[in-house]
């Protein structure tokens, strides 16, 4: 009797929860549908600052430099980039890029406030001492192209506060890691979400290393007010400030001149730590997108329950391959759209492998996330 019910409970939650990520999938494919790239064309063209927040990144930060450093913007534009706590050479390379470039600037963070998140505490004293209107984001180990700048700024129409862009992890045939190949497709995935999110005026995610605000708007909602001691979200966090009043006032790039690169975790270990990262700040989300995330993580959930139940009971096999198989397919035609608007083809071939590990590693992550602890840089 009571395996009955247990057979027939997992199968109604299944089956709910389930029907509510396809219909959620569906809603995402029609907004993304409707997306399109700025046309803001504003003169004079406002000034612009880059802000970049550095720790021990003396591997990467040289190629980062090169590339902010080679903006191709019509405005005027600087570039700060603080230098938190680094023991590395980190600090000898910034120094060397500043001397020969007078648009650079360093921001020296010797100790933060106990218990503040050191991103956002490094990111708000970079946003105190910068004169720049518009805002944009990029993280030490990511490289930008030259029109970054000039196509961020044409994203900003009247009404827009905030744009988040698009980033990826780049892979090589025959030469990248399969987990490399893999992040990229789920780093896709995220990438889709939050655009069709921002369309449906429902910031799901973003993401810190593309991100871009109007000063006045940080200024607006106190900066990271609330939320500072939060070791992560110096980016979702944000959008759910605008998305308290104001969610029409944000939109995702798509314009490819704007796509930024960033390098993939070479190990599990890493990725790991960095997923529970994402995973521990969903809870300080707005009471509407907890909701919404929860439905999904439900649903994820339930497919792993059913599968560890599925060798007992035939009813539960049916009702967790169907619903796995319908979740692939749902999947897959928001991918196949997701990949078309931005350019990443190549990767269909690894999607089937991460549906496979997708609900597990999730799941795991985000338990881990919220109840476990992360290690930070």
């Amino acid at each position: 009797m009571l395996w009955t019910v247990l057979t027939y409970a997992v199968i109604g939650l299944l089956v709910t929860f389930g029907l509510f990520y396809l219909a959620l999938e569906v809603r995402f494919f029609r907004a993304l549908g409707g997306v399109r790239e700025g046309e803001s064309d504003v003169e004079p063209k406002p000034d612009v600052s880059i802000l970049i927040s550095a720790r021990n990144e003396a591997a990467g930060i040289r190629a980062t430099l090169d590339s902010v450093l080679a903006q191709d913007y019509a405005g005027k534009w600087e570039v700060w980039v603080a230098d938190d706590r680094s023991d590395d050479d980190t600090p000898k390379i910034l120094a060397e890029y500043a001397a020969r470039d007078p648009r650079l600037h360093v921001l020296t963070i010797r100790e933060i406030p106990e218990g503040v998140s050191p991103k956002k505490h490094a990111l708000s004293q970079l946003i105190e001492a910068c004169d720049g209107e518009i805002l944009c984001l990029t993280d030490a180990d990511c490289i930008v192209k030259p029109t970054w700048v000039a196509g961020i700024v044409r994203e900003f129409e009247p009404g827009i506060e905030l744009v988040a862009g698009h980033s990826y992890i780049p892979t090589e045939p025959g030469k990248s890691k399969v987990i490399v190949c893999m992040q990229a497709v789920e780093t896709l995935i995220y990438r889709v979400a939050g655009t069709a999110g921002l369309a449906m005026h429902l910031p799901l995610t973003s993401t810190g290393n593309n991100l871009a605000y109007r000063k006045s708007f940080f200024k607006s909602v106190h900066g990271f007010d609330n939320v500072i001691k939060i070791q992560s979200g110096d980016d979702d966090l944000l959008m759910q400030k605008l998305a308290a009043d104001r969610p029409w006032a944000m939109r995702y790039c798509i314009a490819e001149s704007t796509f930024v690169t960033t390098s993939g975790k070479e190990t599990l270990h890493e990725l790991w730590e960095q997923r529970k990262r994402w995973a521990s700040k969903t809870i300080y989300y707005t009471p509407k997108i907890v909701f919404v995330l929860s439905m999904v993580f439900l649903f994820l959930t339930m497919q792993c329950v059913a599968a560890i139940l599925a060798p007992f009971s035939l009813e539960i096999l049916i009702a967790f391959a169907a619903t796995f198989v319908a979740k692939c397919v749902g999947d897959l035609v928001l991918i196949l759209r997701g990949l078309r608007i931005f350019r990443q083809e190549h990767l269909l071939k690894w999607c089937i492998p991460v549906e496979i590990i997708h609900a597990p590693f999730t799941v795991l992550a985000v338990l881990f996330g919220l109840f476990g602890r992360f290690k930070w840089k």
